[in-house]
Order: C-alpha cells, then structure tokens, then sequence
C-alpha cells in the first residue's frame, strides 16, 4: 500500500512540474512589437480614418501611363528645338496635377483636409495572437506631430490594452520619428529600441533638394543603379545588361539629358514643382543634414519665395524649433534614451549613394551615409584600397572602424546589404535582441557578431569571417564580352 502511495506521489510530482513550465511560460508578459517605417511607406487617403476611401499614395499607375502618354508630342518637339523651358513648362501641368492631393500648404497641413495615412488599432486578443504591429504616419507632416500620435499609439497599448511596456523597431525615416518621440515622451513604457538604417542624422539627397543643388553624376547614376539589383531575383541579368548600358554610354546620356533639364529651367522647376510639392512637407525639412538647412532656408525663403516669406513664418518656427529640440540635442538624446532602456543599432554599408549629392562615393547602404546611420563610426570610400588597421572594432575588409560609434558594442554592420533590404534573418535578430533580458551586445549571441555579411552566394545573411567566393556567372562573361566589343570600337574610332 504504502509503495503505491509513495509511486502515486512521484507520478502526480512528475505531472506537475511538467505543467507549472506551461504556467510559467503562458503567465510571460506580451510586449507588443511596434515597427516604424520609412520615408512614403504609408499610404495616403483621402479621409486617414477611413482605409476604403481614395488613395493618394502610392500614385495610381493608369494615371500615370496617362500623363506619359501625353508628354509625348512634346518630347518629340524637344528632340528637334532643345528648348529645355518649353519641356518644362509642357511637363509641369501633368506632374503638379498628379502630386497635387498630396501638396501642403504653407504652414506645412495637407491642401486636402482630413487626408493622411490610416492606423489600426487593434484589441488586445490579436495584440497577443500576433504582436508584430505597423505604426503608421503621414510621413509629409511634422516629425512632431507624427510623434504625438506614436504616443496615443502606445498609451493605448500600454494602458487601455494592459500590456504595460512595448518594444520599438524604426527604418530609415522611422527613426527621427522614433527618437522624436522618445525625445518629448521619454521611455517608461518602452523596454528596447532597435535603430535600423535610421536617417535620425539627415538624408544627403534631402539637403541638396532643399539648397537646389540637383545635379546628377553619370559614374554615381551607373554604379546606383547596379546596386538597385543586388537583391533582385533576376540580378545577374539584370546587372549584365546595365553593365552593358553603362559602357555603350546610355547611361550617361540620361544624366545629361536630365541635367540639361535641370540647368536649363532651374529656378522655374523649383518655384513650379520641386518646392510646391516636397519644399511644404515638414518631414523632408527634418531629413535635411544638419549643415545644410542654412543654406537650404536661405535659398529657398530668402531667393525663391522672398516675395511670400510672410506666408512662411509659422512654417520656418516649425523648422527651427526641430532644429533646438532635435537637432541640437541628438546625442544628448540618445545617451538619455540609453540609459534607460536598451538600445541596438543596426548599420548597412558596401555601397555608394544617391547619385544627386556631392558625397555620391562616400560609403553608404544606397541611400544613408553608413557613418550616419551607425551613429559615428569610421568608413573607407568603396572603391578606395585604404584599410583601417586590425583590431576588434575594424571589420574583416577593412573598411569599417567601429570604435568611434556612439554605441560601439551596441551596433551591428551588415556588409552588402542595401538599405531597403528586407530579410527573415533581419527581423529574426531585431526580435532576439529587443526581447533579451536586460542590453546585449556584439558579444552577447554567438550567430550575431558585430561584423555581418549578405552572402549573394548563398542569399543568406551570416557572421562575416572574411571569406568571400567569387564566382564569374554566365551574364557576367556576356557582360564581360560586350565591353570588350564596345572598347574595341571606340579604339577603332579613336584611332
């Protein structure tokens, strides 16, 4: 009796501490994962609280085969006068009209009232069938104001839901308004924020913009666009070809032609089209370098519209009242941010950038300096053959010194990787990171060293040992081929 007791007691102990890890683990509290993306990654309504009205964004492609269409008789035109004015002046109706339902006026609101990006709010059964969340925000409007709403977002997360804390991912243009509302709310409700390719430090191609410094690089617009296709499905034929393009020099002949157009009708362009459709959007202001938005105000306030600055006034407070609250404070910020809660940084580099800024060839993940969205680390040019010497911050190619970053163990770099790269292995490792128990680092996971690669052999990303294969594909040699043909023709005619 007594032994079937005592057997009874060790099966009904056995049972039990196989169900309390079930309790243990079902009673882990749910912190909603909330993603911000970047720059026009939203779409735009009509009515941004209701998701069936019209869409203004992304454009409507019909709409625009249609104004293409009709730009026809007039690039036939152009194609004998070389009037680069008239061009413009036949083009600008059909873009204005296209752009128009997404212009702000002066003070930086949208012309159509109540228009804006939808966000969904959802009850918190789905928040725990699937917490990966999408916030979402009128990425035209004041960083400020898309913070403000951040924060209703999360206050209702934390406090009506009952979900106490939440875990925050941004992306490019995602990030100022991350740290923007990290910066005026603070971080009692957050446990950990992962910047990924954040453009928290400006955009280069949003200071030229506003300084009207526009000009496109023949060598950058090639090596651009050869980048566009790392990722592709088809990207060795898609390479082979704008190889191919490059050296018959059609690719040179695009950028002359739109550099034509831009020198030919400068001023004209900017007062009728640059500046009513992107000069009124607060957000591009907020993208702009530091050192650019000087000159930026000065040319476009002080030059183009001189005659309508009064307009302006509460604009212009908008814009310097980021750059004291922002600007001014940003790595103030950031430490504070640090100190509080856990903070990742992720940085993307191995390519040039947008072929519209002076510092095209600096190193860049294609659209961000990779200095920038690594927050202060140290980069050599992609085609230079300088090499930082050995160390544990300097990455295996030697183009990467990781020391001078802000949060030098607390920043991943991703070698190869564009800045629209999206990946299961990206998202896999933000997630391990901002759900760690108290702030990892490069050292904390084995499989998530400092330095990263995106192996296009294999189409993976993994730990960047310094090992690369490289192997000549069928469309390289046909690339390979053709550029010999064209070098020898131009010898031939050079001669």
């Amino acid at each position: 009796m007594k032994r079937r007791i005592i057997a009874f007691a060790v099966a009904l102990i056995i049972c039990l501490s196989q169900i309390v890890p079930c309790f243990a683990e079902a009673s882990q509290p749910v912190l909603p994962h909330i993603d911000i993306r970047g720059f026009m990654n939203a779409a735009i309504y009509e009515d941004m609280n209701d998701p069936e009205s019209e869409q203004l964004w992304p454009l409507d492609v019909k709409a625009i085969l249609r104004a293409a269409g009709n730009l026809i008789p007039s690039l036939a035109k152009f194609a004998f006068d070389k009037d680069y004015e008239k061009l413009s002046e036949s083009i600008l109706p059909y873009v204005n009209e296209l752009f128009h339902p997404l212009m702000c006026g002066s003070d930086g609101k949208p012309l159509v009232e109540g228009s804006g990006a939808y966000l969904y709010y959802p009850s918190r059964d789905e928040v725990i069938a699937n917490p990966d969340l999408s916030f979402t925000y009128d990425w035209r409007l004041d960083p400020y104001e898309s913070a403000a709403r951040l924060d209703d977002f999360v206050n209702y997360l934390t406090d009506e839901l009952g979900f106490g804390q939440v875990v925050m991912e941004c992306h490019s243009n995602g990030g100022v308004v991350l740290l923007t509302y990290l910066s005026a709310y603070g971080t009692e409700k957050v446990k950990s924020v992962c910047f990924s390719a954040a453009a928290i430090y400006g955009a280069g191609f949003a200071g030229e913009l506003v300084k009207g410094n526009m000009v496109i690089d023949a060598g950058g617009l090639a090596e651009y666009l050869l980048s566009a296709f790392d990722n592709n499905e088809r990207a060795e034929l898609l390479t082979g070809l704008m190889s191919i393009l490059d050296r018959a020099g059609i690719v040179s002949t695009v950028a002359d032609f739109a550099n034509g157009l831009i020198e030919g009708a400068h001023d004209f362009l900017y007062k009728k089209t640059v500046l009513p459709i992107f000069g009124n959007w607060l957000n591009i202001w907020a993208m702009v370098p530091d050192a650019d938005v000087e000159e930026g105000k000065e040319y476009i306030f002080e030059t183009l519209l001189a005659d309508k600055k009064d307009e302006y006034t509460g604009f212009l407070e908008k814009v310097d009242y980021f750059t004291e609250n922002f600007r001014n404070s940003r790595e103030e910020n950031l430490l504070a941010v640090n100190e509080s809660c856990s903070v990742y940084v992720f940085c993307f580099y191995g390519y040039t950038g947008i072929p519209v800024t002076a510092d095209w060839f600096v190193m860049s993940d294609g659209v961000l300096m990779s200095k920038d969205s690594s927050f202060g680390a140290s980069f050599f040019n992609p085609g230079s053959f300088d090499r930082f010497d050995e160390g544990g911050y300097v990455s295996p190619d030697g183009k990467v010194n990781g020391e001078t970053a802000l949060f030098k163990d607390q920043t991943w770099y991703f070698k190869n990787c564009h800045h629209s790269m999206t990946s299961p292995y990206l998202d896999k490792m933000a997630k391990t990171l901002l759900y760690s128990q108290g702030q990892a680092d490069v050292n904390t996971y084995e499989e998530y060293p400092r330095f990263l690669i995106n192996d296009r052999l294999s189409g993976g990303i993994r730990p960047d040992d310094g090992n690369i294969t490289i192997r000549l594909t069928f469309f390289e040699r046909i690339a390979g081929f053709f550029r010999e043909i064209f070098e020898r023709i131009k010898a031939l005619f050079s001669a």
